[in-house]
């Protein structure tokens, strides 16, 4: 090969080297940046005030991801630091809180779960007899007309149990049916049917609602809760059950509490099942804990504290909470424990309350609750039983709603 034949195939090697460089440049440059900046996402809670700063917050998280609670004016998200704070310099955006998962929700002791029997037609667990619901059976107070949504695990089909509707709000399923055990005993406490197949509820004629915010575990989430009390805004519950408890303090739970009480919902939870010997200490959990709920702690047979209820200052009423017979989803009946198993016997109250008085607010409806209880223990409201252990007796007494 001549020199002059050499020196062009350098120069043609060269030219399209030069021609290739700044396409590989324009390759491989911008994927290194890309991988150099990403930053990780984390799921929040994102409460706004105004339409445009809901426009701010779809522009910046996209709408594959995040889910709109427009009853609460909030939504979750998934956010970069980056994007995180430049939200919360947005006017418009009020709060911005780091979504929270609850393990162990369900406040009722699985372990301790037992199968059991039951006759046609009665109120099967001591706690019917202890605060007298068959009095308002007699009086053909069943619940009928009011509306109660359980948030909790979902609710199985039951021979006792009618559903009036109902959602799953988790991810992995989109039937409410239980698949825990949990809602469904919850349900049968307030609802269980006068039909002489089984037991019978405190307000069989109740319009209850499975609204599922748990999963099989029992385990939920803030952006569980608060897709569930949307829910229970947007279809006007008259009450919302929340047999549930964490520790987790959150000022957008407070928030979200208090925007369904303002709509007029009774909101009712169990205080959680973290008692211990020592009842001077506060073991009360959210979303009990919070002002604009009833905090419902657990008495046993015998009218005492039960040793697993939670104690504080928050304690609002004591309900039945040991060896409480209800449904359970395989169709027959079980005896379970806690504050779990207290909390629907002030619920179903509610029920047959709000029946017979349509015309009180959820705060009317608490206080008639409230000065009709038990006292127990110490005289006057105390950090273990609040104002005492609800009971049926005098509620519906005249002049019973003006006192």
């Amino acid at each position: 090969m001549s020199i002059l034949t050499k020196l062009n195939s350098w120069k043609t090697a060269t030219l399209s080297a030069v021609i290739a460089l700044p396409l590989l440049t324009a390759i491989v440059i911008p994927m290194t940046t890309q991988s150099a900046t990403a930053e990780a996402s984390q799921r929040y809670l994102v409460q706004y005030s105004t339409s445009q700063a809901k426009q701010i917050l779809t522009a910046a998280a996209g709408t594959e991801n995040t889910r709109f609670f427009d009853n609460l004016n909030m939504a979750a998200a998934d956010l970069t630091a980056s994007e995180k704070e430049q939200l919360s310099h947005t006017a418009g955006i009020t709060r911005i809180d780091t979504n929270e998962n609850y393990q162990g929700a369900a406040q009722a002791f699985a372990a301790n779960v037992k199968a059991v029997t039951v006759k046609g037609q009665e109120q099967a667990s001591w706690g019917y007899g202890a605060v007298d619901a068959k009095l308002a059976l007699d009086k053909n107070y069943t619940g009928k007309g009011v509306k109660v949504a359980i948030l909790d695990t979902g609710i199985s089909a039951h021979s006792d149990l009618k559903i009036a509707g109902g959602v799953s709000l988790v991810k992995y399923t989109s039937s409410y049916t239980d698949d825990n055990g949990h809602g469904t005993f919850v349900a049968g406490v307030i609802g269980a049917q006068d039909n002489g197949k089984g037991l019978i509820g405190e307000a069989p004629d109740a319009s209850i609602y499975a609204v599922k915010i748990l999963d099989t575990q029992g385990n939920g989430s803030t952006e569980d809760l608060a897709s569930g009390i949307n829910w229970a805004i947007q279809n006007k519950m008259d009450i919302v059950n929340m047999s549930i408890a964490f520790p987790q303090d959150s000022p957008v739970v407070e928030q979200m509490l208090q925007t369904a009480h303002d709509q007029g919902i009774l909101l009712i939870a169990a205080a959680g099942n973290k008692g211990t010997a020592n009842t001077t200490q506060d073991t009360i959990e959210f979303p009990a804990k919070s002002s604009y709920v009833m905090a419902v702690t657990a008495v046993d047979d015998n009218l005492e504290r039960a040793s697993f209820s939670a104690t504080g200052a928050e304690a609002d009423v004591a309900a039945p909470g040991a060896n409480i017979v209800s449904t359970s989803t395989n169709g027959r009946y079980e005896l379970r424990d806690g504050t779990s198993v207290a909390a629907p016997f002030v619920a179903g109250l509610a029920a047959t309350l709000k029946q017979a008085y349509p015309q009180l607010t959820n705060d009317q409806l608490r206080h008639l609750i409230e000065v009709n209880s038990i006292d127990l223990g110490t005289a006057g409201r105390d950090d273990l039983y609040g104002y005492g252990m609800v009971s049926f007796q005098h509620v519906f007494d005249p002049g019973a709603a003006s006192r």
